[in-house]
């Protein structure tokens, strides 16, 4: 237990990049205080909704459903994140090679690495479940046993999902060992990961929804004495388990509701490390190789390779090669762009009666009093996953210790600069014209609203690439053993998520306050986008060349 639990440390370490850096106290506090203090709005909000909720469904019996629903969610957040986690954590970390060779066993090796991931895990949930808990406790008047119950819950709770993302995982990345080409195959597995847990979840939930009628589900919200909490918590075998702990925290039903719990998150961790030491080790040895092909070009081939061309079309063709050939940069940056339309879709496309649910979209659209949220509701959805995409805000940082070529090439600063943001920019476009296609012919919104909406994300894309550039010439993370830290675990990213929404609440909630119409707000907010954007491209002409040069590796 202790060399586990001191390899869980080192993984850790090692993965943090500037937070565990020795200086002063102040410098290593400061970033998780700003972290804090950036998500208390967030957790806050949610609070909110779980007690909007829970006076609303008490009235009917049904205050327990917020508390299973809730439990529902985290775990499927969890089970979404965690196939990004374990295949970044277990298979792109590179180190099973060297840590082999240690006197440690292959049960420790397998137990640290998923605790590493399980931590990741728990920092989600800080924000997601913990509001959840405290909240329901609150209004139930627990006691000292519910909150008893809510940490174990809190620390066992991500166990299950995280152990079907790992299966589903090393159940394709097992073939890594008979592939010839490693390095593709890390990026083909990588992404046939990812499509097979979104394609599961559809199913399950699907499969969930279509097994009651409306009538029985009807008769069942209408029952009270918390009914309908069976149905709600069915996503995940141990979400009822704990629900129902909670909500007989008070019976001795209740601590028999948590042994169970707890016995089975047990179980299925047992599963894992038995299928993990049968499956992992054969999948990742051998899986850091590549492989290279001889190509002997025709004197044509080699005067179209060597034609000449501007410095910013080479360095933005150089940037985006790049993020297509390295696995990691390709999984966390390009693929998350054709991911969030799918990942808006799963929602509604699993509700037997989506159809339903699109015309209520609709007849959002069409309602006069609520017209000017619909574009703000756009915004904030285009400036979210633009801002969520880490390909500008760690395009300094995916240099590592070859940043000093940038600086010794004869380019100027400011090309180099240019070039990350457009290719930042063009990746980002893409999720934001994929969601807008998804709105066209699913809502069956106007084409002329969404061209206004189109612009708009020009505009608001572009903005969170220069906030990105921006904080990655402030903060880089240049030292690096492999490109996943250089973009899962650099915290840049967040940075530039946490200023896309704060951007996005402060234009929602001005041209709600100001009352505009639907079209006078959509141009408001395109105008106010489009004056941010020139005032950021101002501040990074006259200051990015000096940021840049400051900059060592």
């Amino acid at each position: 237990m202790n060399k586990t639990l001191a390899l869980t440390r080192m993984l850790l370490k090692n993965g943090t990049g500037q937070l565990s850096k020795r200086g002063k106290p102040i410098k290593q506090f400061l970033v998780p205080a700003l972290l804090l203090v950036a998500l208390l709005p967030l957790t806050i909000a949610i609070g909110n909704l779980v007690s909007m909720f829970y006076d609303a469904l008490e009235s009917i019996g049904q205050g327990g459903v917020v508390l299973g629903l809730g439990l529902a969610l985290a775990s499927l957040v969890v089970f979404m994140f965690g196939i990004f986690y374990v295949i970044t954590v277990f298979y792109f970390a590179q180190d099973v090679e060297h840590l082999l060779p240690l006197p440690l066993r292959p049960g420790q090796i397998v137990t640290a690495k998923f605790l590493t991931v399980l931590l990741y895990e728990y920092l989600t949930l800080l924000v997601l479940l913990v509001p959840l808990l405290i909240v329901f406790g609150v209004k139930i008047n627990g006691g000292v046993l519910y909150y008893l119950y809510a940490v174990l819950v809190y620390l066992a709770l991500p166990v299950v999902p995280l152990v079907l993302a790992s299966v589903i995982a090393m159940a394709i990345m097992s073939f890594a060992g008979v592939a010839r080409n490693k390095d593709r195959f890390r990026m083909y597995g990588g992404i046939a990961a990812v499509l097979a847990s979104f394609g599961l979840n559809m199913f399950i939930q699907r499969s969930l929804n279509k097994a009651m009628k409306p009538e029985q589900l009807q008769e069942m919200l209408l029952g009270g004495n918390n009914t309908f909490v069976d149905f709600a918590t069915r996503s995940f075998p141990s979400v009822k388990l704990a629900a129902n702990a909670l909500l007989r925290e008070s019976q001795l039903a209740g601590a028999a509701w948590l042994v169970l719990f707890v016995g089975l998150t047990a179980l299925f961790y047992l599963v894992f490390v038995l299928l993990a030491q049968r499956f992992y080790f054969k999948g990742v040895m051998g899986i850091s190789e590549t492989g290279a092909r001889r190509i002997r070009l025709s004197g044509s081939q080699l005067d179209k390779q060597t034609l000449q061309q501007s410095a910013l079309k080479a360095l933005v063709t150089k940037e985006l090669r790049m993020l297509m050939r390295t696995p990691p940069f390709f999984l966390n940056c390009v693929l998350m762009s054709f991911l969030w339309p799918v990942l808006m879709l799963i929602p509604i496309m699993t509700q037997p009666d989506f159809k339903d649910m699109i015309g209520m979209v609709r007849t959002l659209f069409d309602s006069a009093t609520s017209s000017a949220i619909v574009p703000a509701i756009g915004l904030a959805i285009l400036l979210f996953v633009s801002g969520a995409n880490a390909t500008s805000s760690t395009a300094i940082s995916r240099e590592g210790a070859g940043f000093f070529v940038s600086k010794y090439i004869p380019v100027p600063y400011a090309s180099i600069i240019a070039a990350k943001v457009v290719s930042g920019w063009l990746i980002t476009m893409i999720g934001a014209v994929l969601i807008l296609a998804v709105a066209l012919f699913l809502l069956q919104l106007p084409v002329s609203f969404i061209l206004i909406l189109l612009a708009i994300a020009v505009a608001a894309t572009l903005f969170t690439c220069l906030t990105g550039i921006m904080i990655d010439l402030w903060l880089p993370k240049l030292v690096w053993d492999n490109e996943q830290k250089a973009v899962k675990q650099n915290m840049n990213g967040l940075f530039n998520m946490l200023v896309s929404i704060a951007f996005a609440a402060a234009l929602f909630f001005l041209v709600n306050w100001v009352g505009l119409g639907l079209w006078a707000a959509a141009f408001t907010l395109l105008v106010a986008v489009i004056v941010a954007d020139l005032l950021l491209v101002r501040l990074l002409r006259a200051k990015g060349e000096t940021w840049f040069g400051k900059i060592e590796a």
